[in-house]
């Protein structure tokens, strides 16, 4: 027991020591009055709100319950898009597609997945059906801003082998994604995603290989190099800034991901924005189908403007969109059930041992 306690005080130390350093690095990016990156001349710029006189805000969110059995996988899924019609700053209209609560989507999975292979399975499954939604939201109402829970580009996957059998289900989710593209840049819609609990280090990686000629950054650079961004800008960040734009990859072409999309992985760019007084920073992806720092400027200002919690930094649109699309485990256990007894005392229908261990 005194090896736990020594241990503990141990990483106490470590801890703070590498919280002192990032709030001396955050004061020295908020003393840096000029930059030259890409598009933008600043670290941290100041964020007008948006007055909200006329525009339409769509949120776009999935959810997904799944279990396994002895022999077929069972998934559920849904989408909801909800649409925000402001006028004069006031909330006017309330839209919801394809309807405020719809049935979710069953499907029962039989190819002989792994349990890793599943995962990824059902969270393509998850991203399709939120981007087809995202299309078909862009095309009937015309949004000025749409904006996904997560990233804009396919998140938390990776490019199956050609003969994996998951690989003809990635295909169709990287097509998806094709089209919700071509549908933002069509319509003129803006189209953008806001990351919850963003592990990224783009930001730092950008300071470390920007910034190296001063001294307070050089020393820094291991520090950097194990630093996410928001811990960084938890530091740096008041409320109402945000960061440069910045693009998602220094190589899109080489990106295992954004490659895919030839030169449309050119335009996903990042930036960070401190929408809450009493919150970390959010991070923002989206498609620069223009001037990055005009529209990193319209994003972040309408953000700002529907942001309306002080402890909890995520727009109101997504959040609503989030409670109609959310599924419960009970609704995946009575699909199960429902199953269960239509097909009787069925090999593939048998729960799986670890349910039923006896200790």
């Amino acid at each position: 027991m005194e090896q736990f306690f020594q241990l503990m005080e141990n990483f106490v130390k470590q801890i703070k020591e590498m919280e002192n350093q990032r709030m001396k690095i955050a004061e020295v990016l908020r003393k840096i009055e000029k930059i030259e990156f890409g598009q933008e001349d600043k670290i941290i710029s100041k964020v007008e709100k948006d007055e909200l006189k006329e525009v339409r805000i769509a949120g776009v969110d999935g959810g997904l319950a799944k279990e396994s059995f002895h022999g077929i996988d069972l998934i559920l899924l849904k989408a909801v898009a909800v649409i925000f019609d402001f006028k004069e700053g006031k909330l006017k209209e309330v839209i919801y597609y394809p309807e405020p609560l719809p049935s979710p989507i069953p499907n029962v999975v039989f190819d002989p997945f792994s349990e890793l292979e599943f995962e990824l399975n059902s969270n393509m499954q998850r991203q399709m059906i939120e981007v087809e939604t995202a299309s078909e939201t862009i095309k009937k109402f015309k949004p000025d801003l749409l904006l996904m829970d997560g990233s804009v580009v396919p998140h938390y996957v990776q490019r199956p082998e050609s003969s994996s059998l998951l690989f003809q289900i990635y295909q169709q989710m990287i097509e998806a994604y094709k089209k919700l593209f071509l549908a933002a840049e069509e319509n003129k819609t803006i189209l953008a995603g806001v990351i919850e609990d963003s592990r990224g280090t783009r930001f730092c990686e950008i300071l470390n290989q920007s910034l190296a000629h001063l001294p307070e950054v050089r020393e820094a650079k291991v520090l950097l190099e194990k630093t996410k961004d928001t811990n960084l800008l938890s530091y740096a960040l008041n409320y109402g800034e945000r960061t440069f734009a910045f693009p998602y990859s220094s190589e899109p072409e080489k990106h295992p991901v954004l490659k895919e999309f030839g030169e449309t992985g050119k335009k996903i760019y990042s930036f960070y924005l401190k929408a809450a007084e009493f919150d970390r920073p959010i991070r923002v992806d989206f498609l620069a189908s223009s001037e990055a720092k005009e529209i990193a400027s319209k994003i972040s200002s309408i953000l700002l403007a529907i942001c309306n919690s002080s402890t909890y930094a995520f727009p109101s649109v997504l959040i609503e969109a989030d409670l109609r699309a959310r599924l419960s485990e009970r609704e995946i256990e009575e699909f199960g059930l429902d199953l269960k007894s239509k097909l009787g005392n069925v090999a593939s229908m048998l729960d799986l041992r670890r349910k039923g261990r006896p200790f």
